[in-house]
């Protein structure tokens, strides 16, 4: 497989799970073992759109348990002969070889994928990916020539990965003993984003927008501002350093 790789470096290498929680898109070749006709191909990809039941393939590194996952669309782009070019969108965990077969099954005939790249990762799409040449660029004007403009468009901050997670704004005071390991308590939130719902994944941010970690919502939006005191966001993972904001605790 090709196509869009999200990569985390240092302290961010932490946050990968949550990255596992965004859709996916794809662009493939599939081929079927027999004759069809366009619309019945475009009719059983329709039957696998939506909520579908799927077992993982047996080379897969986790468990063949029967999953529920959503394909929110499953697009054919162009047949010839006996092989199709489709696009589809995904929630996460989905395995789309594993699609490909099923297609196969529904059709009366195997199938098998032949080609795969991987088009979008949550809020990243192929129009932001960098190859391995401009990395290495950027790196040889940064210790070269100490320009560091090539690098920044090369290297994100954490938060632009983190886009589709309602961000939670906590005051000065409140950061250090975040770092620390506290929880975040409702009298150290200073604003944010709406709507959160109780159990949710958050991200928990400074004043100036850096991301502190990521937490699970205890409480719900009209909770978080009409609640004068209590827990308010369960932590999960910290990446700021403790020494970044000073003690006031």
């Amino acid at each position: 497989m090709s196509g869009v790789l999200v990569v985390l470096l240092e302290n961010s290498t932490g946050l990968v799970q949550y990255l596992h929680l965004f859709s996916k898109e794809y662009v493939g070749v599939g081929e079927l073992h027999c004759n069809f006709s366009k619309g019945e191909l475009l009719d059983s990809m329709k039957l696998l759109t939506g909520k579908i039941y799927q077992r993982p393939p047996l080379r897969s590194s986790v468990s063949r348990r029967v999953r529920v996952r959503e394909v929110y669309y499953f697009d054919l782009l162009e047949i010839k002969e006996r092989r199709f070019l489709f696009k589809v969108g995904t929630e996460s965990g989905t395995y789309v070889r594993k699609l490909i077969h099923d297609l196969g099954l529904i059709m009366g005939c195997s199938a098998h994928m032949v080609e795969l790249r991987r088009t979008k990762d949550g809020p990243f799409d192929e129009s932001r990916a960098k190859s391995l040449w401009d990395i290495l660029v950027a790196k040889k004007l940064l210790d070269e020539e100490h320009d560091e403009s090539f690098i920044r468009k090369v290297v994100l901050p954490i938060e632009h990965a983190l886009v589709y997670f309602p961000s939670v704004y906590v005051k000065d005071s409140a950061v250090s003993a975040l770092c620390h390991g506290a929880n975040l308590a409702i009298g150290g939130i200073s604003s944010f984003e709406e709507p959160i719902s109780k159990d949710e994944i958050v991200a928990i941010k400074t004043l100036k927008g850096e991301l502190i970690g990521m937490g699970r919502a205890i409480r719900n939006s009209l909770e978080l501002k009409t609640l004068k005191e209590g827990w308010a966001i369960k932590i999960e993972r910290i990446i700021m350093r403790r020494d970044l904001y000073p003690k006031m605790w």
